[in-house]
């Protein structure tokens, strides 16, 4: 399997006639190959097809990680990656996934008992979508391909647009196009007689507690997982990372780093920083540069690559990912820096950058429900400890520390009264421009955002969030950079779920198993900050040669139905107009620019959608 590959593959499923679901006819020069399944045909289109003529195959794109350990499982001796794959499900039937390690996305079909298998890893960076008509199933591994060959375009799926707005979509199988869905990282589809079934096989939240003997122990163990995720993801050739000032990226980096000094080779290393001088502000630092300098200066091979923010239109940026994701980008800000850094690492003729973007659900997981977790798992000594240190270091209140404690069991109406004048209290229309009907009409509550989940569940939904793979598979095929996340590798995530809670936050110190891990290998500033650092901190200098566009974009959504029923257009054109004294005075920037953008986001996303523009020729929109 070529791991550097941007070509994708889809195909069809369908009852075993001359002709597609479309009612055109197959050829090999479109489909590639064509097989005989049970009762049903399957088409494959778009690659070179691996064992045509056997009767089971499979078409695979990706990388294994274990392949000399999955070698030795199965006695297969020097097989490929393809027949050791069929040999894997050969033993171990549908659920051969589980025993596989790697970034990889696949179909398999089997003559023999008429079953069509498709899966990818845990990671999501090679996503699958799928589609049910009439009697056959679509599926492609670029949503842009699928809809493309439906034989009618879908409508947008308004209740997954409720929740996109609403910030609940984690861990979620739909898309934006009603019956269109993705495979959530970790799933198998198979399908038989007709059937779909949908098959979990990897289940993160069976994770075993690990108990070590101290702290210590816990960091070095994180510190070895995180070591094997990095080496598996180095290329035989030049590497890049993204590097900030925080503590995932710079540990991926470090990391990184000294693996490829071994092996006398270097280390790109991007790090995004503002072209304008923005003041810092409470609880965050606006230029990542000099933190992200200290920690390049610690390995001599680390080559330190300053990127400024702003080349790029942020709606150019909505277009163009837009267009190929069909999707609305999440975060409209750092696209234009994302975006810059890897068309430097491809002007240096990379074609992998590493990432710790999903760390702080795993490697650097700050232990906010670590109060009611211990509470709830009757470990009451280790509660009064840890709720001791956080009001004698950190100047946490009594009162806030029950509130925190209790909250799982506080019934929703008194947890609003409670919360009625609480400063941090959030509600939905704080943090969104989702139209309060449109809200309502979806089960949006517009009340306050509370999370009753324990310190697992809410990161397991976030590690098995899709929409992240499937924007890093956009940016390898818009760029050839493919960008790859050690902090979400399968034994990585596996160990911090396993970590009992309190050494996430020992002594009161959030993110502390990291930065005990990191010991010595990242500079003490960087390691023991507590601040956050703000990416694309001027943005609102840069947009400000793009307001034009905004207000004319503005004009344009207020006319699409669609658009007009799901924002909130009025509160939209009247933030568009704020001062910063207004901005400061409603959340500050913190919040007013993610909520606006976002809206922005979406709202042309749906009228492109209306007006035909979203589906026109890539080569248009790049």
């Amino acid at each position: 399997m070529d791991k550097t590959s941007v070509s994708s593959f889809h195909g069809y499923i369908f009852p075993y006639v001359e002709y597609s679901p479309s009612g055109k006819k197959l050829k090999k020069s479109h489909c590639g190959h064509l097989y005989k399944v049970g009762d049903y045909h399957l088409a494959i289109c778009g690659r070179e097809i691996h064992s045509p003529v056997k009767p089971i195959g499979i078409q695979v794109e990706g990388r294994l990680f274990n392949k000399e350990r999955l070698s030795a499982l199965l006695d297969a001796g020097t097989l490929d990656e393809t027949e050791l794959l069929i040999s894997a499900y050969r033993k171990w039937g549908i659920s051969f996934p589980r025993y596989i390690e790697g970034d990889f996305a696949f179909v398999l079909w089997d003559c023999t008992v008429g079953r069509v298998i498709i899966g990818c890893g845990t990671e999501g960076n090679l996503p699958f979508f799928y589609t049910q008509h009439a009697k056959s199933l679509y599926f492609a591994r670029e949503l842009r391909s699928l809809l493309i060959e439906m034989p009618t375009l879908p409508r947008i799926n308004e209740n997954y647009l409720a929740q996109w707005l609403s910030i609940t979509f984690a861990g979620s199988k739909s898309t934006f196009f009603e019956n269109v869905f993705r495979l959530v990282p970790g799933t198998v589809m198979v399908y038989e007689q007709g059937r779909i079934t949908l098959n979990d096989y990897w289940q993160p939240e069976n994770t075993p507690m690990l108990y070590l003997k101290d702290s210590r122990e816990y960091a070095d163990g994180l510190r070895e997982v995180l070591t094997q995720a990095v080496s598996l993801r180095l290329p035989g050739h030049s590497v890049g990372s993204m590097l900030s000032g925080g503590l995932d990226s710079s540990s991926v980096t470090s990391i990184a780093a000294e693996l490829l000094q071994k092996e006398n080779r270097r280390l790109y290393a991007f790090t995004a920083v503002p072209q304008y001088p923005v003041n810092d502000f409470s609880g965050r630092f606006c230029d990542e540069g000099p933190a992200a300098a200290s920690v390049a200066a610690m390995r001599p091979n680390i080559d330190h690559v300053l990127v400024r923010h702003g080349k790029h239109s942020v709606f150019s940026m909505m277009d163009m990912f837009g267009a190929r994701q069909l999707e609305p980008i999440f975060n409209p800000s750092n696209y234009d820096w994302i975006y810059e850094i890897s068309l430097q690492a491809q002007h240096r003729e990379l074609d992998t950058i590493l990432t710790g973007t999903s760390g702080n659900i795993s490697i650097s997981y700050d232990g906010r429900f670590a109060l009611p977790t211990l509470a709830s798992s009757g470990r009451f000594g280790a509660l009064l400890k840890l709720a001791s240190t956080m009001h004698s270091k950190n100047g946490n209140s009594w009162s806030g520390i029950a509130y925190t404690t209790l909250s799982p069991w506080i019934p929703l109406g008194i947890d609003r009264f409670i919360n009625k004048n609480r400063q941090n209290n959030v509600h939905l229309l704080e943090y969104s421009l989702i139209n309060p009907e449109f809200a309502a009409r979806h089960n949006m509550e517009a009340t306050p955002f509370k999370i009753k989940n324990d310190f697992r569940t809410k990161r397991i939904q976030h590690l098995r969030r899709s929409e992240i793979g499937a924007a890093n598979d956009i940016f390898r095929k818009i760029t050839g950079i493919q960008r790859l996340d050690p902090t979400t590798d399968r034994r990585v995530a596996e160990y911090c779920l396993s970590v009992p809670i309190e050494h996430y936050i020992e002594r009161g110190v959030p993110r502390s198993l990291i930065r005990n891990a990191m010991l010595g290998r990242l500079p003490e500033q960087v390691r023991t900050e507590r601040r956050k650092g703000l990416q694309a901190a001027d943005f609102a200098l840069h947009f400000e040669k793009e307001r034009n566009e905004a207000l004319m974009e503005l004009a344009r959504m207020k006319k699409v139905d669609i658009v007009a029923k799901t924002l909130d257009l009025e509160k939209m054109e009247q933030m568009m107009h704020w001062s910063e004294e207004q901005i400061t005075a409603h959340g500050g920037r913190l919040g007013y620019w993610p909520k606006l953008m976002r809206a922005f986001s979406v709202g042309r996303f749906l009228r492109r959608f209306e007006d035909g523009t979203l589906f026109k020729p890539l080569e248009t929109q790049n």
